[in-house]
């Protein structure tokens, strides 16, 4: 029991120090990465069944999104679509 309240407080205080490092487009996205990295834990350690195309295709859309986020950031608030 120490253990995963100790790791759990750990995990916490890197995740709110790390948000505090990035902005808040990044921080949305990567939110998001806790469905797909815990089917990827199901899948990795406790073979499960998992729906490898509708997994692959949710990471291409994350990394799209970290994409257009930081091509949004580097652009200044200009518009992507002029």
């Amino acid at each position: 029991m120490w253990m995963g309240l100790f790791a759990t407080a750990l995990g916490m205080f890197w995740w709110v120090k790390g948000s505090t490092l990035v902005d808040a487009g990044t921080l949305a996205i990567m939110n998001e990465l806790h469905v797909p990295a815990g089917l990827l834990v199901n899948l990795l350690i406790w073979n499960r069944d998992a729906d490898l195309p509708k997994l692959a295709l949710g990471g291409v859309v994350i990394l799209a999104s970290l994409w257009l986020n930081r091509m949004g950031r580097s652009m200044g608030g200009r518009s992507m679509l002029a």
